[in-house]
């Protein structure tokens, strides 16, 4: 686990400690003075002195500051806390600990996502995800998703990622200031847009009307005080006012109900804007999500003020004081016209922003959490490198490391059952997505091209459909073969068990077949079967790689290591023995 998670940790547990005494010793402080008060309020109330109630005062304002200076110290415990929970969920990914028993609701957008478990139970998602808002949680699966990907926006992710790597500490606030705004988790701020959508003509004469009537009703409210003119004159304004507002919000419901809606809701991000608009970046990435986030923080601070007066409407006496006195829903409405006629598109990019950091920063968990990991190196050529690679879901001192490389091959995994052929398929082409993503990946080195990701792996009937197993392989072999014919760009596909869903010589003749085409194709293949007779196939661009077993004392054991050459051993007898399936 990275060193600034591990000081940051202890860090904050030392500073809530701190606090927490600081908090004890104020609270007895407050039961001191609050018996102080009641032994002068008892003393006062047999013996009247000036003195007395003097220091009645004295100790009042005492217990105010001091409890005002407690609430805050209380708030600083919670924020360390949040800080500590927060850490513990990187904590839990490093020690094995993280893994969630529900699925994601989601519909995988491309098949490789579940087939490589970037989506689902216990998956890639559910492991790097420290998105807050529910827009940032669904940009985080788009980008999982690996839409438009290109060498440039990997390089610029990179970048990025790398500088927040190295600033835990922007990365742990930024989380935390999120995280306080209610129903955070729920919040699409894409859904709220609609608030700059609409187009009002502007009430600025209607305004002009309110505020001139307002005038008049605070001068005849003075002139009712000093007994200059009859009250029912002001009592006449009042009413004429409190109709003209009711009438008013009636007539302009839709936008009203947009501002108490939308205004309120964006306004609570003000924080965390002025918290990014006052950082340092160096990465361009990092940098252009900063400056759409300062030009949106213009629109956000009307926004805010919007929501502020919105607020009074919410409240019975504000509502009838500034609406007699002060044109409240006017001049809100005025607000909002010329608010749409701001810069709202910045607002908009703002907001994209925003989640933009929130998904740089769950790609980041991969370099805060593990210890062998490399930025990787994006390659033109079709080649594969990687070197000491391993799962990035498993733990990482329990996991196995492999190194492999190859050029535009298919290379034919052999192997005893469970000796760990899919897993090693699954190991690269996880971090195959996180490379495109433009994060760390599990490995020390790890050197590949763009290539499009083809899987056959998980593949299950589908009754509903009525596609079998075996056709349900038909469809993604030949995506893949057709994909080939319209364009010229590289792809890797991973296939477990070829054909397996149908009778031997069927499945050994189609196999035979779909490597010869794919063998003419800009492509890499790993294939993993229990068909010897695929690795005899003549073709200098097949090769054959394959896991073993050991025995010892009644045991099977495998070191999940994988060798060039074919497998010479096979354990389903000994299994079905260990079952006692057969003698």
């Amino acid at each position: 686990m990275d060193k600034q998670l591990v000081n940051s940790k202890k860090e904050y547990k030392n500073l809530k400690t701190k606090q927490e005494r600081i908090s004890n010793t104020l609270s007895k402080v407050r039961l001191i003075i609050f018996f102080i008060f009641l032994s002068i309020l008892l003393v006062n109330f047999k013996v009247k002195l000036s003195a007395l109630n003097i220091f009645l005062w004295l100790v009042s304002i005492v217990f105010i500051i001091v409890a005002i200076y407690h609430s805050k110290v209380e708030n600083k415990i919670r924020k360390y806390n949040k800080y500590l929970d927060i850490i513990k969920n990187y904590e839990e990914r490093s020690n094995g600990n993280w893994k969630k028993n529900q699925s994601d609701q989601e519909e995988a957008t491309s098949q490789f996502m579940t087939d490589l478990d970037v989506i689902g139970r216990n998956s890639l998602f559910q492991f790097i995800n420290f998105t807050n808002s529910l827009g940032g949680k669904n940009k985080l699966l788009d980008k999982l998703s690996l839409k438009n990907v290109s060498k440039k926006s990997i390089e610029t992710n990179q970048k990025a990622i790398s500088e927040l790597k190295n600033n835990f500490n922007f990365s742990l606030k930024f989380q935390e200031k999120l995280s306080k705004i209610d129903k955070i988790k729920n919040i699409d701020y894409k859904d709220y847009l609609n608030f700059f959508d609409q187009k009002t003509k502007s009430n600025f004469p209607e305004l002009i009307v309110s505020l001139i009537i307002s005038v008049i009703t605070i001068i005849v409210s003075i002139l009712t005080a000093l007994g200059t003119i009859k009250s029912y004159y002001l009592v006449g304004l009042i009413i004429l006012q409190l109709i003209t507002s009711y009438f008013y919000v009636l007539l302009y419901k839709e936008d009203f109900n947009r501002i108490s809606k939308c205004a309120r809701k964006y306004s609570d991000l003000k924080e965390i804007y002025s918290f990014i608009e006052n950082q340092k970046f160096t990465s361009s990435k990092n940098q252009e999500l900063q400056n759409r986030i300062k030009k949106g923080h213009f629109i956000l601070n009307k926004l805010s003020n919007i929501a502020d007066l919105d607020s009074y409407r919410n409240n019975f006496i504000t509502y009838l004081i500034f609406n007699i006195f002060a044109s409240l829903n006017f001049i809100i409405l005025y607000k909002y016209i010329s608010l749409l006629n701001d810069k709202s598109i910045d607002f908009k990019n703002s907001i994209k922003a925003l989640e933009e950091f929130e998904v740089l920063i769950s790609l980041t968990t991969i370099g805060y959490v593990k210890e062998n990991i490399s930025i990787p190196k994006i390659v033109d050529k079709l080649t594969l490198s990687l070197s000491d690679i391993k799962h990035p879901l498993l733990t990482e001192l329990e996991c196995v490391s492999n190194d492999f490389s190859c050029n535009q091959d298919i290379n034919i995994i052999t192997g005893s059952n469970m000796s760990g052929k899919t897993s090693f398929m699954r190991t690269i082409g996880i971090n195959l997505i996180l490379a495109y993503c433009g994060s760390y990946v599990t490995a020390t080195t790890f050197t590949c091209p763009i290539m499009t990701i083809f899987t056959s792996i998980n593949v299950k009937d589908d009754i509903s459909n009525g596609i079998s197993t075996f056709y349900g392989e038909l469809k993604r072999i030949k995506a893949a073969l057709d994909y080939s014919k319209n364009n010229d760009g590289p792809f890797i596909i991973f296939i477990d068990e070829i054909f397996k869903g149908t009778n031997y010589n069927d499945r050994i003749l189609g196999a035979k077949e779909t490597l010869k085409k794919l063998s003419n194709l800009n492509c890499i293949v790993f294939l993993t079967t229990h068909d010897f007779e695929l690795c005899e196939i003549n073709n200098k661009k097949i090769h054959n790689y394959h896991f073993k077993e050991t025995y010892q004392e009644n045991k099977i054991l495998f070191d999940y290591k994988i060798r060039e050459g074919e497998c010479t051993t096979t354990n389903a007898k000994y299994l079905m023995k260990q079952m006692n399936i057969i003698d």
